[in-house]
């Protein structure tokens, strides 16, 4: 699998107290500390045998996953966000939103509703659009999006890794396609999780 964390800075900003709130590490002082510690528990996480397709489409699972994901960092692994984000359904709505995208890919995948890419692809962009957690939605979406995959006999996606890009452009160009899947066209997505 590909790097997950798509940093948004050098790395050698320092945190502020802010940033730290809920930091399980006292050793964590910058952006690239910090993006280590998650990608060294990330690399962990991603050791556990991979779920069964109703394992995965579950609220708890789910759940579960990001705080095996983060749970080594954060103290609010695993708990949705209480807080208002400029992406993101609100909070009181992420329980009833997750619930109905879990029955959603249930439906869609018994009536074989899309082909298994684009089935995964479609799963990755409505949960980072419910944006259930404090941090990490991107992270935990696109592991969620490459389970689903493989219990569709489909390998996981790489997610722009074959692209030659530079951290930052391929994260710009990650989110470009997000922002497109957002107005309804899911084909860009599609592409840079293949590419």
């Amino acid at each position: 699998m590909s790097d997950w964390r798509f940093p948004q800075d050098d790395g050698h900003t320092p945190l502020s107290e802010e940033d730290r709130q809920g930091l399980l590490l006292s050793h964590i002082a910058t952006r690239d500390d910090l993006n280590d510690a998650e990608q060294r528990n990330i690399t962990k996480a991603l050791r556990r045998r991979a779920p069964t397709v109703d394992r995965l489409l579950d609220d708890m699972y789910l759940r579960g996953l990001h705080k095996a994901m983060f749970g080594e960092v954060w103290e609010w692994a695993g708990t949705y966000r209480q807080r208002v984000t400029n992406i993101g359904v609100a909070p009181t709505q992420i329980a009833a939103d997750l619930r109905m995208l879990t029955d959603d890919a249930t439906e869609w995948i018994k009536c074989e509703y899309f082909e298994p890419d684009e089935l995964a692809v479609r799963f990755h962009h409505r949960l980072v659009t419910i944006h259930p957690f404090r941090d990490g939605n991107g992270r935990h979406s696109r592991i969620s999006a490459d389970y689903l995959a493989q219990t569709l006999r489909q390998p996981p996606f790489s997610w722009g890794a074959r692209l030659d890009l530079g951290i930052d452009v391929l994260r710009r160009t990650y989110l470009t396609a997000l922002r497109t899947a957002d107005r309804g066209d899911i084909s860009q997505l599609l592409s840079f999780a293949r590419s």
